[in-house]
């Protein structure tokens, strides 16, 4: 899986229908997304990732919510909330690649965006080592929302036939 950015428009319409859908603009920055994480016909899907916070530390991994977390000296670097995956058409998203990465992102000197592109390669490789694993959930989540809309797991997930309905809209306007 890659990294990508997701058009900041196309994120505010999303948003006008699903609340849970997460905001991706931060002052000079844009929060990335991972993915494709999962297929359901013609939609793909991408999931933001979040800066670790405190609580996070206490929570467990689940079908919703996956920890980015080195095994080996159990920091906590990121998180990706799975219940807040989004389908995306093509035409609003773009790859990340690290030599244009200025065009989503300020840093105030070279040695700020050495750090970031760093930490984006270290968070890549912990999800690349779980990616079928990631993308497993992604559908097992997807499934069980689907068939029970109104279940507490469906609830705090984004309403994914919604944002369906609402991306096929927005990709032929």
């Amino acid at each position: 899986m890659d990294w990508y950015v997701a058009d900041k428009k196309y994120i505010r319409y999303l948003t006008q229908f699903d609340s849970r859908v997460g905001y991706v603009e931060y002052g000079e920055r844009l929060k990335l997304h991972v993915g494709i994480l999962l297929d359901v016909g013609d939609f793909h899907y991408y999931v933001p990732i979040s800066s670790a916070k405190p609580k996070h530390h206490k929570m467990s991994n689940s079908l919703d919510f996956h920890k980015l977390q080195d095994e080996s000296n159990g920091y906590l670097y990121a998180v990706l909330n799975i219940n807040n995956m989004i389908p995306v058409p093509d035409n609003c998203i773009r790859q990340l690649k690290y030599n244009n990465i200025e065009d989503f992102r300020i840093f105030s000197n070279e040695k700020e965006k050495t750090d970031y592109i760093y930490l984006l390669q270290k968070e890549k490789a912990l999800i690349d080592k779980v990616q079928n694993i990631l993308q497993n959930k992604a559908a097992k989540l997807y499934k069980k929302c689907i068939s029970k809309p109104q279940s507490s797991l469906a609830l705090r997930c984004c309403d994914f036939k919604l944002l369906e309905e609402k991306c096929s809209l927005y990709s032929i306007t």
